[in-house]
């Protein structure tokens, strides 16, 4: 099992962003991500850093954990031009990269920064498009491409990925035919909150697809933990109002004390789950919330080999 977490990014100074990378790595969990958003979504004047250049600089202040994007919306950025900035960073980090790909759904951010938003099945087929590109790129070139308006006219990709043959593909998807997208093209596939309580269902549709593929499943899930009775209980409290927008806490998040969570994190395991990416909710606590939550993750860490 892998554990990641979502840094603090809305709302938040670029320190305190910072800082939860650095707490991520010491702490031990396995990957930090961000969201790849142009405004705020509860307060569209609320700051907001954006994604890549905020990743890149976090590759630089780390060294072992892994990084991503919950997830890259598609239509922000020209196709070559997102295999060139993901190669870099895959270089620059030397392979800690796991590119996130979505379709994009916040029509307030496509309308306020100038890109047309369309409907669910256009967003969809250009999504599609992107990650066919991509994977053309990845390879090197040269490509020539052009389908739903994504379009490549002898583009040729040098450097290569310092990930062979690419770094992973994650994509974020909820809908059926983003699913079935998933299963065809993806590497992970990163279950959202809101289906958590029905895993199973969207977990079959994207296994489908996948056919004779491996796709491995992770989940995007508030985490409300303590290493003691008294800071899980600060958690939950906290937790309760700042993780709302992610369904009902006790019944999809994995919360309590470490022995509470444990169990809670092999019973997704038992449902097919490799990876919890770990949204943590923010106070003066948070530091504290975080480190529970990373010796939540050392207790599914392997044990080093014995000599002898």
């Amino acid at each position: 099992m892998e554990f990641g977490l979502v840094l603090t990014q809305f709302t938040a100074k670029w320190e305190h962003v910072v800082a939860d990378a650095k707490l991520a790595e010491t702490h031990g969990l396995d990957s930090i991500w961000l969201v790849d958003h142009l405004q705020g979504i509860a307060d569209p004047a609320a700051p907001l850093h954006e994604a890549w250049t905020g990743l890149a600089y976090l590759a630089g202040v780390t060294e072992r954990v892994r990084l991503g994007h919950l997830v890259n919306c598609v239509a922000f950025r020209n196709v070559g031009l997102l295999a060139k900035m993901a190669v870099t960073l895959d270089h620059a980090s030397q392979g800690r990269l796991d590119l996130g790909l979505g379709a994009g759904w916040y029509e307030g951010e496509y309308r306020a920064f100038g890109y047309p938003y369309g409907d669910g099945g256009e967003r969809r087929r250009v999504f599609e498009a992107t990650v066919e590109a991509l994977v053309e790129l990845f390879d090197g070139g040269p490509v020539d491409f052009d389908r739903n308006g994504v379009k490549l006219d002898g583009a040729m990709l040098n450097p290569l990925p310092f990930q062979q043959p690419r770094p992973p593909l994650v994509v974020g998807a909820g809908r059926r035919r983003m699913l079935e997208a998933a299963g065809r093209l993806a590497d992970v596939w990163n279950c959202p909150a809101s289906l958590l309580d029905r895993l199973e269902e969207p977990q079959a549709i994207v296994q489908r697809a996948a056919g004779a593929r491996t796709v491995r499943t992770t989940i995007q899930v508030p985490v409300a933990v303590g290493r003691d009775a008294t800071e899980a209980q600060a958690a939950r409290a906290v937790g309760a109002s700042h993780l709302a927008w992610m369904g009902d806490l006790d019944a999809v998040g994995i919360v309590g004390d470490l022995d509470a969570a444990e169990a809670c994190v092999r019973s997704y395991a038992d449902r097919g789950v490799s990876g919890i990416v770990g949204v943590v909710p923010g106070s003066r606590q948070r530091p504290e919330f975080i480190a529970a939550f990373g010796q939540l993750a050392q207790r599914f860490s392997s044990p080093a080999p014995t000599s002898g």
